[in-house]
């Protein structure tokens, strides 16, 4: 059985254009705690350019 200190805090990105999940990552758990989305410039393979990636649900 997993740790609840051992479970990660996994999350989807998703294009602002094309709204396709691209990426997963990991977020801080101080950032968890202060209920903030998170935004990235990533590239979007589907676009083929950088585009600003939001947190997913």
């Amino acid at each position: 059985m997993a740790d609840a200190k051992k479970t990660k805090n996994l999350i989807r990105l998703t294009c602002s254009v094309c709204k396709r999940v691209n990426y997963r990552t990991k977020k801080s758990k101080n950032v968890i705690l202060e209920q903030k989305k998170l935004n990235l410039k990533k590239y979007c393979k589907f676009d083929r350019r950088h585009i600003l990636h939001e947190e997913a649900k």
